[in-house]
């Protein structure tokens, strides 16, 4: 892992790599995951919960921590306590915790079409459908994405590419890329 963050860091330069270690760092256990990818050049850690990131800041208090997924409205003052940063879909912000606003731009899962309001945000996002084997639509989800950002730019971290795409579009490192699959050596 911390091998392959080295890898991932050199390949994306000026791009941050964001390690993902959901689902307990793959199976491999989730702080030994990230200690491994922040050894090798990862700046932040993602999780696809706050019960995961609860896990991964005890054992690690002053790394910076992303949930990926929902939040229960009765865990945004855990997540709030605990100095997590949410990913959140819509224009129903929680107060005095950094959010991510996700935007989808074609994967048809999760996410608002526009940023509607930017009260707490520090990140824009969207996520991939298929970059791993149609780049022809997840440049499309791209161009979707830029141009509903384009205005934020430089205000706020910019992040789209999941592995996949980190891996084989370069257009789409922007600021960020939140790479999983690939840390454990998954192509």
């Amino acid at each position: 892992i911390r091998d392959n963050a080295r890898t991932l860091a050199g390949l994306l330069g000026r791009t941050e790599l964001w390690a993902v270690v959901k689902a307990d760092g793959y199976g491999h256990g989730a702080a030994d995951a990230a200690r491994a990818a922040l050894e090798g050049g990862a700046t932040t850690l993602c999780v696809a919960s706050v019960g995961e990131a609860l896990l991964l800041r005890a054992a690690l208090p002053d790394v910076r921590l992303l949930v990926l997924g929902p939040t229960l409205p009765e865990e945004v003052a855990q997540a709030r306590e605990a100095r997590l940063e949410l990913t959140v879909p819509d224009e129903r912000l929680p107060e005095g915790i950094p959010l991510h606003l996700k935007l989808d731009t074609g994967m048809g899962r999760w996410g608002s079409s526009e940023v509607h309001s930017v009260s707490g945000v520090v990140g824009l996002m969207t996520h991939f459908a298929t970059a791993d084997d149609d780049p022809g639509f997840a440049r499309e989800q791209l161009q979707r994405f830029l141009e509903a950002t384009d205005g934020y730019a430089g205000r706020f971290t910019r992040h789209a590419a999941n592995s996949a795409a980190a891996l084989t579009l370069p257009e789409s490192r922007l600021d960020a890329a939140r790479c999983g699959i690939a840390l454990y050596g998954i192509d």
